[in-house]
């Protein structure tokens, strides 16, 4: 089911948009900011700019629909895109004139007087925020494009939805290069000098008749589950129509490697992009996007990646399903196109258009292994400096905390350095989007307040309707309420800390219950270069259905997700006050067990392996600790126990 902030006619919202004596804001307007305070228990109040929309630009919407005689249209504001914390500021919902269909209309208030375009990228613009934003029309033709992939009412139906942007104190010569970008039935742009046109649209696609049946249509619809990245890489070698839809930042930083590509081929030097977000922003959907775009372009790209799992992943995948006498050229292609950090120091400089890193936070100093030379590991050159020289257009995507080993060093600060000191023009990327736990971008900033990741403090788990967090007492009770979850069709795993020994498969080939705590045991993942009857090895762990009963680490879980996930937070972290501090004695992590490293190296690498394993769900998390105070602190941060009911799904899915 559909979330919305508000829902009426606009018969019901015309007397709610006249300003009372006496009162600062319209009554919608309070109403609006009542109604948020009590969905977003976790924020104290709505942004100002939203504010602002609402006592300012949704009466010219709700004016211009009246004046239509189109009072019944129903009039959903902050309408939630599936899966995401992105919402329409306005969705209009009724019939079609023409068909009589349903019919719907969204509408992105913008209240800017002015607006300029990036003088290098098309869709990155300036509304007087402090970063460039996606151009108002691309962002609701992406808005478009988005529901008609998730929502089963309107897939394969493009004449039922319409996008609009309304900048109704703009004149058209200040936001004239605006109108550059390409109009469509999905976003074209209205200004005060366009009311009438706008008013137009609203008439040409709802008719005066009742529109609640096509709202209920619409919150009620089934929705299409995420795809995966194996669903859109597969899909991508054998020219299906799978993809990832892009919004937001997310389309600046896609858009944005084009036109860098355009420019170095056109005689322009080489650019290093850098795109940082946090987990589920969407980093690996853009890296994939990109590869697939930039191929149907005919440019030579390569997907490289410090992380085996997510490699393999993508080589396997990619042959998977082949014709009859292709599986060895599809092995060979995968080879090629999806490849090692460590593996580009062998490329010729500039030898293709644009080496696309993910898990770019994986980057090491540098690739020395056992088969370098003397001479080189005497003087040895930065991977970065390796990467950039092999293409025109590096891209590196990047969480700055989810580095795992002491000699990753792939910051976006970093990057930054490395560009500068080699002359080369950069340009760094934010991602603000959230497109897993359910969109719920308040659970991913809790995780690092809980981990005290950075600068944070633990603060107390306030439910936002989202993701869902619980605790449990035991393993066997996490356990238990996982394998519920898989007997109802979810994808689940358990993960935990290294903290226990990882074991090859003992003389009858079977896995070793390293895993211990008190009378429950259970082993890890296969161990690489083992084999194990009935069990993936462990790159595809995360992916194979057998995977389920092993527990994984971040190595095998980094990239990945599921729609429920356990998490053991072994003794390597413990409850030390206010906030969990780090036991160094405790890990198991070879990488980590080393004298010489030190212990602000340590604290990074096991904070970080747990924001990992933390962030890995779609629906909703477990959490289990080993340490007694650590079970009682997340008891007063997170309250809910495992044993307390779960709320209905918010959302019908349809899967693969």
């Amino acid at each position: 089911m559909s979330s919305y902030l508000l829902r009426e006619s606009v018969s019901a919202l015309v007397e709610e948009i006249k300003r009372q004596p006496g009162m600062t804001r319209r009554p919608l307007t309070e109403r609006l900011i009542t109604a948020y305070k009590h969905g977003h228990p976790q924020k104290k109040d709505p942004a100002g700019s939203w504010v602002e929309a609402w006592e300012n630009s949704l009466p010219v919407v709700i004016n211009a629909l009246g004046d239509r005689g189109l009072g019944q249209v129903e009039v959903l504001i902050e309408f939630g895109l599936p899966n995401t914390d992105s919402d329409v500021d306005i969705l209009l919902a009724g019939v079609h004139p023409g068909s009589g269909d349903p019919s719907y209309v969204l509408v992105e208030l913008k209240q800017q007087r002015t607006a300029t375009v990036h003088p290098e990228r098309s869709v990155a613009v300036n509304l007087g925020y402090d970063k460039w934003k996606l151009h108002p029309v691309r962002q609701v033709q992406q808005y478009c494009q988005y529901l008609m992939q998730y929502k089963a009412v309107l897939r394969g139906k493009p004449e039922r939805v319409a996008g609009a942007v309304l900048m109704h104190n703009a004149h058209d010569s200040d936001v004239q290069e605006l109108f550059r970008l390409p109009a469509s039935d999905h976003g074209r742009l209205y200004t005060m000098d366009r009311l009438e046109p706008f008013r137009k649209l609203l008439g040409a696609r709802l008719a005066a008749r009742p529109g609640g049946e096509a709202a209920q249509a619409l919150i009620d619809s089934m929705e299409y589950a995420p795809p995966k990245i194996t669903d859109v890489n597969l899909a991508a070698r054998m020219g299906k129509p799978e993809r990832f839809q892009l919004l937001n930042d997310q389309e600046i930083a896609h858009q944005e490697v084009h036109e860098a590509v355009k420019r170095v081929r056109g005689g322009g030097t080489k650019e290093v992009i850098i795109v940082r977000g946090g987990p589920g922003s969407g980093k690996s959907a853009i890296a994939l996007e990109l590869r697939r775009t930039l191929e149907l372009n005919g440019w030579e790209v390569i997907h490289a990646s410090g992380a085996k799992a997510l490699t393999l992943t993508l080589r396997d995948n990619y042959a998977r399903d082949a014709p009859r006498g292709m599986k060895g050229k599809l092995k060979k292609e995968a080879t090629q196109r999806f490849t090692y950090f460590n593996q580009l120091k062998k490329l010729a400089p500039d030898s293709c258009d644009v080496v696309i890193c993910d898990e770019a936070h994986r980057i090491r100093r540098h690739s020395i292994d056992r088969y370098t030379s003397r001479e080189e590991r005497e003087n040895p050159r930065p991977q970065a400096d390796e990467i950039i020289s092999a293409a025109r257009v590096p891209v590196f995507l990047l969480d700055d905390w989810q580095s795992l080993r002491p000699g990753e060093v792939g910051t976006a600060e970093y990057l930054v350095q490395r560009a500068k000191e080699l002359g080369l023009k950069h340009t760094l990327i934010d991602l603000d989007g959230m497109f897993r736990a359910q969109g719920s971008a308040y659970f991913r900033d809790w995780v690092l307040k809980l981990l005290s990741v950075g600068t944070h403090t633990p603060q107390p788990w306030v439910p936002d309707g989202r993701m869902q967090v619980q605790v449990a007492d035991t393993p066997e009770e996490m356990e238990d309420f996982l394998e519920a979850r898989r007997l109802e069709g979810a994808s689940t795993r358990i993960v935990g800390g290294f903290c226990w020994p990882w074991s090859a498969p003992d003389d009858d080939g079977n896995l070793v219950p390293d895993v211990t705590i008190d009378t429950w045991h259970r082993p890890w993942n296969v161990k690489a270069g083992s084999a194990v009857a009935d069990a993936p090895d462990a790159d595809f762990w995360a992916t194979d259905p057998r995977g389920t009963g092993q527990i994984g680490c971040a190595y095998t879980a980094q990239t990945f997700e599921f729609d429920w996930v356990g998490v053991i937070i072994g003794p390597d972290l413990i409850w030390q006050g206010d906030r969990f501090g780090v036991d160094r004695t405790a890990t198991y992590d070879p990488e980590l067990r080393q004298k010489s490293i030190d212990d602000t190296d340590i604290e990074r690498c096991v904070r970080n392996a747990y924001h990992v394993l933390l962030t890995r769900g779609i629906m909703g998390v477990v959490i289990y600790a080993t340490d007694a105070d650590a079970r009682d602190a997340l008891r007063g941060h997170v309250i809910k126990a495992v044993n307390h009911p779960l709320p209905q799904p918010m959302r019908k899915i349809i899967k693969p």
